[in-house]
């Protein structure tokens, strides 16, 4: 039997392969996490003050070291605890480059470091308390300050926030000012309200105005501290507490063992939800966020040395904006989530 060619079935027409617009766009977005992973989004003048916190997912010193990377015309430090060999390296290329680097530093928190960065303008601070502060401006116009010092393990591993903002009439003040020289300031920034303290204040203005903030808050208080000793911001958390406000208080682990064992009794005793970090890194956050509306942070502990003794920095942003609310969300699912009860003794 024979068959004609035209017996066997045609062959089917291949396939025309689809644009894989999927894998494209998962791809594209994959290069946007990893761009926005390094690429820190620095201050602007037209924005309100970014938040940078290590629990955000923000790699703090990435985003300071990209920032003294785009200093042009001068840098200014003033700094508890200066060690971190990637910032001084930084610091050191630019005074090589004869951009003016002042350093003030306290000299019982960080090395001699003269010789590691020769031609800087260094300032040992020698106070009866603590040249506590932790403040960074570059070109007369951008600011960071906050909880962390330029250490390894602060910038690193230790849970720290840090305000960055670009005004020039605050990068004048706080020139004028630090390290020794209490003020205030109140200015917009990008439209957002800002007041920013410099401590010591030995006539008890900054300790009245956070009692006055603690006492208007209507529904919540969320705070996060290294270390809670004063009895008056104490009493004033109480009091809120017995008014119906919702108070949450999170202590470093280390320091509720022991100098803030004492607040942990009292606030526990009121009824208030008290935390404790675990792990061995630092809880060294030192913010309230009352009414998820207004942020008081910066460099002081609730002490009464912040207050009257070392030389500190609070800074309190009104109104918080969208991008800031989520921001502190997260960091404040991340504290609680990683937090436990104290261990009652």
């Amino acid at each position: 039997m024979s068959f004609s060619k035209y017996s066997y079935p045609p062959k089917p027409l291949p396939k025309k392969k689809s644009f894989p617009y999927a894998l494209l766009a998962t791809s594209f977005f994959c290069i946007w996490l990893i761009w926005k992973s390094v690429s820190p989004v620095l201050p602007d003048s037209t924005s309100p003050p970014q938040i940078y916190s290590n629990p955000s997912r923000v790699d703090l010193k990435m985003t300071l070291m990209s920032a003294i990377g785009k200093a042009k015309k001068s840098i200014f430090l003033c700094m508890f605890g200066l060690s971190d060999p990637g910032v001084v390296h930084a610091l050191a290329e630019k005074a090589k480059r004869h951009i003016p680097v002042h350093i003030y530093y306290d000299t019982k928190g960080s090395p001699d470091f003269r010789k590691m960065i020769p031609s800087a303008i260094i300032h040992p601070v020698l106070t009866q308390g603590i040249m506590h502060q932790k403040i960074l401006i570059l070109d007369d116009e951008t600011v960071f300050l906050g909880s962390a010092n330029f250490t390894h393990a602060s910038l690193k591993m230790h849970d720290n926030l840090v305000i960055g903002l670009k005004n020039q009439k605050i990068a004048h003040f706080l020139k004028e000012k630090v390290p020794n020289t209490p003020g205030y300031i109140r200015c917009l920034v990008g439209g957002q309200d800002v007041e920013i303290w410099l401590l010591p204040d030995l006539k008890g203005n900054t300790l009245t105005d956070l009692k006055r903030k603690i006492k208007h808050a209507s529904k919540s208080i969320r705070i996060a501290l290294f270390t809670l000793t004063h009895h008056l911001l104490i009493e004033e958390l109480i009091a809120a507490r017995k008014r119906g406000v919702d108070v949450t208080v999170i202590l470093d682990m280390h320091s509720s063992l022991g100098a803030s064992s004492s607040a942990v009794e009292m606030l526990t005793n009121a009824n208030i939800r008290v935390l404790v970090s675990q792990g061995v890194q630092l809880m060294h956050h030192k913010f309230a966020y009352i009414d998820d509306r207004v942020l008081i942070t910066g460099s002081a502990n609730w002490t009464k040395a912040a207050f009257a003794k070392n030389s500190d920095c609070i800074i309190v942003l009104h109104n918080v904006t969208a991008e800031q609310k989520s921001c502190m969300r997260h960091i404040w699912k991340t504290l609680v989530t990683t937090a436990k009860p104290p261990i009652r003794r």
